[in-house]
């Protein structure tokens, strides 16, 4: 397993200085978006995954946040181009780890694989 979904965001930890509230999320966790996976840490425990969430950096949280992202047979959806939502969110899973846009990702991916004219991708109309 290399990506996850999240299913819950409700923050589990406070510091003694803290109240708190009913409704406090963890700030980079977003419940349906897709994340990807770091590798676990030696003290890491075994019901712990280690998750590169929307802040770009990795953090440990509790294995039940998150369930396995697998492909699916739903039709595609479109971003600008179609693609299927396990596409999706491991272009944006991807994004966050390289600390880039997707549009910027998908540039990259392009230019690598196709033989277009250098200015053809960057062109506005």
């Amino acid at each position: 397993m290399k990506y996850v979904r999240c299913i819950n965001n409700r923050k589990y930890f406070y510091f003694p200085e803290e109240s708190r509230r009913q409704n406090d999320t963890i700030l980079g966790l977003e419940i349906g978006q897709v994340y990807k996976l770091a590798p676990p840490d030696p003290n890491d425990q075994p019901d712990e995954l280690r998750v590169i969430d929307g802040t770009g950096e990795d953090y440990v949280y509790p294995a039940s946040y998150f369930e396995p992202f697998v492909p699916s047979d739903q039709r595609a959806e479109g971003v600008t181009v179609y693609l299927d939502p396990y596409v999706k969110g491991i272009l944006y899973a991807e994004a966050i780890a390289a600390h880039k846009p997707v549009s910027a990702l998908l540039r990259e991916w392009i230019d690598e694989r196709l033989d277009l004219p250098p200015a053809t991708l960057h062109q506005t109309t």
